[in-house]
């Protein structure tokens, strides 16, 4: 090779294999590539701020399926509207005893439900909530599609609940309806899809109501139900006493009861007390305190401990029933029977509680205190009240005009003031003490006092016998439910992940 040409190769091999490649060796990226990582991090910042942005202003509480119910989808808000009744209805339902199975201060996710069927109350109550759902929505389809409108009142009191979203923000301390909502409901929540909230919920409700009041039920379907289910319905008045066998104990020193001398103690004791106190109360009322133990005595003592008052024959005890249903049945009967291994019980046959009586039907006018201890704030609604009933005794007089100024003035939401067939412990005390009075006649008027202020009343008459009014109550309410299940029939619902985030959890 000659030398001209071994230069010429040791050329080509340094500038082309030998020295290190530019591209190899540099540190860091190309401009293009820098351009285009600027780009994919501008892209990722841009929909992070996006996706906070939508988080923060409620978009995907709105604008997102957190949940299907039959053939509707549920945003995040709309869940949380059936969330936020699930919950109320559960406070309204334990009232100062909710504090026992829920810490309010902690959120619901974080505290374990009281049995195994879920986890936690959060989960309890989004079932309920997913459930009550499924059960309006499908009630509300069945109205739109028989041609359900809103009568003015229904769609004056869905008015009534929007507008009044600005006074609760105020009360509150919000802005307005939409804050307070947010407050209550998260972020996204709005006065529209609250409104579709309150409109669907009423409709159904409003719907199911009309279902059960247009049944209707002649005198043979009531005579024939009854006369099938005497049971149910006729009631009787007694007393019970329970002598039982003494516990077993395991503690050292003491010997295991003998079950069988210690139930045949038990019956010498329920013979004697049955038939010494036959016809005689106050004696059976003695030899209940005479029996009881130390620890009991005090409570045998009050004579209510024993009494089974106006009791329907199908609720009682199954090991006397026959005996109290009984046609030959008189007041003054004893007797006792065998509760297994248990013991016995002594009965006190006091008489069939009579249910053939008529109800009383009345009109009312409320003056409503909210703190019945202010003896101030009772004196001035007492001094209202006597001006109502002077307006309507100085005027004609009459039913019609008592309705007219119960609307007018009263604090109850009943038309006209209107309560009919007043069933024994549907009212307090005092309300139904007035309208029960022997002595009340059609056309009577006064004023009464209850937990609730004052009341002017109005005798309007009598309406349904009250054996007759449970009887056609029971029938309703077996169709009623009937109905409701076939319309709600399923039940089923379907949630999805990211959405459901968005569900606020108490």
């Amino acid at each position: 090779m000659s030398a001209s040409r071994e230069k010429k190769m040791r050329q080509g091999l340094t500038d082309a294999d030998v020295a290190p490649s530019t591209a190899g060796t540099k540190k860091g990226l190309s401009s293009t590539g820098k351009k285009v990582l600027y780009s994919i991090i501008a892209v990722v910042a841009v929909a992070v701020i996006v996706f906070f942005s939508l988080v923060s202003t409620g978009f995907f509480v709105t604008h997102t399926v957190a949940a299907s119910v039959g053939d509707h989808t549920l945003s995040p808000a709309m869940v949380n509207y059936f969330y936020g009744s699930a919950y109320q209805n559960l406070s309204n339902t334990y009232g100062e005893y909710l504090s026992m199975f829920i810490d309010t201060s902690k959120p619901l996710d974080e505290q374990a439900y009281m049995t195994e069927d879920y986890a936690t109350w959060h989960d309890y109550l989004l079932d309920t909530a997913l459930k009550s759902a499924y059960e309006a929505y499908a009630i509300y389809d069945e109205a739109m599609a028989n041609g359900y409108t809103l009568s003015e009142e229904e769609q004056s009191s869905i008015d009534s609940q929007i507008s009044s979203l600005d006074l609760y923000a105020a009360m509150y301390g919000y802005g307005n309806g939409q804050a307070y909502l947010a407050a209550n409901y998260g972020s996204g929540s709005s006065v529209d899809s609250f409104r579709e909230y309150v409109t669907i919920t009423t409709v159904a409700s409003a719907y199911a109501n009309q279902i059960a009041n247009d049944f209707s039920y002649t005198a043979d379907d009531i005579s024939a139900y009854y006369s099938e289910h005497t049971e149910d319905f006729d009631a009787v008045t007694f007393r019970v006493y329970p002598i039982n066998v003494p516990s077993t104990t395991e503690e050292e020193g003491e010997e295991e009861v003998d079950t069988e001398a210690a139930l045949a103690e038990c019956e010498t004791k329920a013979k004697e007390m049955a038939e010494a106190s036959q016809g005689d109360e106050q004696a059976f009322l003695d030899y209940t305190v005479e029996y009881a133990d130390e620890a009991s005595k005090e409570t045998y003592e009050d004579e209510s401990t024993t009494l089974r008052e106006d009791y329907t024959i199908s609720s009682t005890v199954e090991a006397y029933r026959d005996w109290l249903a009984d046609d030959a049945r008189q007041p003054g009967d004893t007797t006792y029977v065998q509760n297994g291994e248990t013991g016995y019980y002594v009965l006190y046959f006091i008489g069939q509680s009579d249910r053939t009586f008529q109800l009383p039907t009345v009109r009312h006018i409320l003056v409503q205190v909210s703190d019945t201890t202010d003896e101030d704030a009772m004196a001035a609604a007492k001094e209202e009240a006597q001006e109502i009933l002077d307006e309507f005794l100085a005027g004609d007089a009459t039913e019609d005009a008592f309705a007219a100024l119960a609307d007018e003035k009263s604090d109850d939401t009943s038309e006209g003031g209107l309560i009919e067939n007043i069933a024994p412990g549907a009212m307090v005390e005092s309300f139904e003490d007035w309208a029960y009075d022997e002595s009340r006649q059609a056309g009577d008027t006064g004023i009464i006092e209850s937990e609730y202020g004052y009341h002017v009343m109005y005798f309007c008459g009598y309406g349904d016998v009250y054996l007759d009014y449970l009887v056609e109550n029971t029938l309703r309410t077996n169709d009623y439910n009937a109905w409701y299940e076939e319309v709600t029939a399923g039940g089923s619902y379907t949630t999805y992940g990211f959405p459901m985030m968005f569900v606020k959890s108490r």
